[in-house]
């Protein structure tokens, strides 16, 4: 009989930024689903990799004098290596410059043009090359790109666009008959009010940067980055190169990503698909984002914690080796936040589910089992059998991890293994084996329903802790990955291990999360400074502007001359307790429009990931007033 088939893939992976623990939580939770479908006896393949088409690429290698190919083999090759370190069990690590990758994207993108799907045209409006983003005016946060607080350019240029509007209506039908096919219910709440607001054609082409895959029937144009990375869940199996293998895998069973590409895998994702004539993905499940210590991480901050380097500070504070730190952070990131919310990582919640959840339930009842097991039977399994009552509650609860496992509920998930680690503890107090020495045939029942526990839990663990999993089976002398009771073999010796979780001390652990020196931006020229004309302005009049959540119209007085600016600071200002108020501004920046509205300078202020002020002055200053 044929085993079900599973296809499970992470978002590629962006070679601008470094790996840090947020990124690497999101192709954990992969590998633990797609270890626990092969636990289930499936089928599993398993995708992941890296995005390497884009503009900012192309930069910071012209920036480090290298050739971009050079680039991002370098850069692609840490992810690699740091997801080899974290036990991500990938079937193929994809690059968008692998060569059967850019034949797909050429056929791909040449077919729905061919289909009358995608056009030349002219785009005009906002860019983010951090994240190569086309925006439009209401998408800016105070002239920044909402997504990553970066800065925006104009630009004004030929590009090819896909017909998205054409498939609004097959998009909303779609949703309506498939209610999971976006997760969790939240997020197919927002893309369905996205659908339902209206679709616009998309740019999907570039003409300014050459560092990508060129359009095959219009080579000055290079494919979008988004359109490009997208295909890349096509090529990992094998579309247009192995027929049967594409056949036998798609369409996926699972695209695991980010909340904050939902629209990208939500919307144009499927709709290309549709053009194409290709089945969509069965689930698309949204994840949310790590903070560390109650605060956003941010890479302007610096407050992103390299993985491998905590691993490794952690491994030396707990005298443990380095795979079962892993498998320690791994547990910790699936268990601490219901999987699809945002999470706190915080190192006092780290140390207790540590001491808690590993070193006292698990790792007690590990010890306390082998010691008895050494003490009344040399260490040999007893020739007993599972306690029906155990193997009851162990099935019951079997069922429950099974259950929520299916439904992506990992955090669940693990506490139904708990539950049978703290029923086994508790069995041990209820039994009291040191009082059935005299009763060997009862005690070997005890004895040995303990051990067929532990393998029992540690199986179901065995997706999240691969290391710790594997050594305690193999102590047990049978690796076999059967949920069946009664399996561990009488007489065979089981391996007494050093304990796997030694207790931590909270007031002497010192974990150090290696915050990254904040990004500083490049020295300039006294020069470059003199050339911005700061003056003091004051607000006379100020209002938000129609259909726009974040922008206010604000008339400021120069003395001289009254000027119309365009702020994005409706979030954190009401327009009447601006007015009076003196104000620093550039004068002399460019005039650009907003909402339709020309903006004749920039208000300056203060923001971080909490907090945003406007810069203004400690003493009154006559309007007009030049800063310097």
């Amino acid at each position: 009989m044929e085993k079900e088939k599973f296809y499970i893939t992470t978002a590629i992976y962006y070679l601008n930024d470094k790996p840090h623990i947020g990124s690497v939580s999101e192709a954990i939770a992969a590998d633990v689903m797609a270890r626990y479908k092969r636990l289930r006896g499936f089928d599993v393949f398993f995708s992941t990799g890296t995005d390497e088409h884009a503009q900012k690429i192309e930069e910071r290698a012209k920036k480090e004098g290298i050739d971009p190919q050079e680039f991002v083999d370098r850069a692609s090759s840490v992810w690699k290596q740091i997801f080899n370190d974290f036990g991500i069990s990938y079937d193929r690590f994809i690059r968008t410059s692998d060569k059967d990758h850019i034949e797909v994207v050429k056929h791909f993108f040449q077919k729905l043009y061919e289909k009358g799907d995608i056009y030349l045209g002219t785009y005009e409006g906002w860019y983010c090359v951090r994240d190569a983003t086309f925006l439009k005016d209401s998408d800016l946060i105070d002239g920044k790109c909402p997504i990553c607080g970066g800065p925006v350019k104009k630009i004004k240029e030929p590009n090819y666009f896909f017909k998205l509007s054409k498939y609004e209506k097959p998009l909303l039908e779609y949703y309506e008959a498939h209610k999971d096919f976006l997760q969790p219910d939240f997020r197919y709440n927002e893309v369905i009010n996205v659908i339902k607001s209206g679709l616009q054609d998309v740019s999907v082409s570039r003409k300014s940067f050459k560092f990508g895959i060129p359009i095959p029937f219009d080579p000055d144009h290079t494919i979008y980055v988004w359109f490009d990375a997208l295909l890349n869940y096509l090529t990992s199996v094998g579309f247009l190169q192995d027929k049967e293998k594409f056949n036998h895998f798609w369409p996926a069973d699972l695209h695991l990503i980010g909340k904050d590409i939902t629209r990208f895998h939500g919307i144009i994702w499927p709709a290309m698909l549709m053009s194409y004539g290709l089945p969509l993905p069965k689930t698309i499940f949204a994840h949310g984002f790590w903070n560390l210590e109650g605060e956003k991480m941010s890479k302007s901050k610096g407050n992103v914690v390299n993985p491998s380097l905590f691993v490794e500070s952690f491994s030396g504070e707990a005298h443990i080796d380095k795979k079962t730190a892993v498998d320690v952070l791994r547990y910790y990131l699936s268990r601490e936040v219901t999987f699809g919310q945002d999470g706190n990582f915080k190192m006092e919640t780290f140390i207790s589910r540590y001491n808690s959840d590993l070193a006292n339930d698990f790792g007690n009842l590990l010890n306390r089992t082998v010691s008895m097991l050494y003490k009344y039977f040399d260490g040999y399994i007893p020739n007993g059998k599972t306690d029906p009552e155990s193997k009851e509650f162990i099935s019951k609860s079997e069922e429950e991890y099974f259950n929520k496992m299916d439904l992506f509920n990992l955090s669940q998930a693990l506490e139904s293994v708990w539950g049978i680690i703290n029923y086994l503890n508790n069995y041990i107090q209820v039994k009291q084996p040191w009082k059935l020495k005299n009763q060997r045939s009862t005690l070997s029942d005890v004895i040995y329903t303990l051990l067929e526990g532990i393998r029992h839990a540690s199986l179901l663990v065995s997706p999240f802790m691969p290391s710790v999993s594997e050594k305690i089976l193999k102590s047990l002398t049978n690796e076999e990955k059967s949920f069946n009771f009664d399996l561990l073999e009488s007489g065979n010796k089981v391996e007494k291990l050093p304990p796997i979780f030694p207790r931590l001390e909270k007031e002497k652990i010192k974990i150090d999360t290696k915050k990254e020196k904040p990004e500083e931006k490049p020295l300039i020229d006294y020069e470059d400074f003199a050339k911005l004309d700061l003056r003091v302005a004051k607000i006379i009049d100020a209002e938000k502007v129609p259909k726009s959540k974040k922008l206010i119209k604000l008339r400021i007085s120069l003395e001289d001359e009254e000027r119309t600016i365009v702020g994005g600071i409706a979030l954190h200002y009401n327009p009447e307790e601006l007015i009076g108020k003196k104000i620093i501004v550039i004068k002399n920046l460019k005039p650009r429009k907003l909402m339709g509205i020309t903006s004749q300078g920039m208000l300056l202020a203060a923001s971080n990931d909490e907090e945003f002020s406007l810069l203004s002055l400690d003493r009154d200053v006559k309007e007009g007033s030049k800063i310097s």
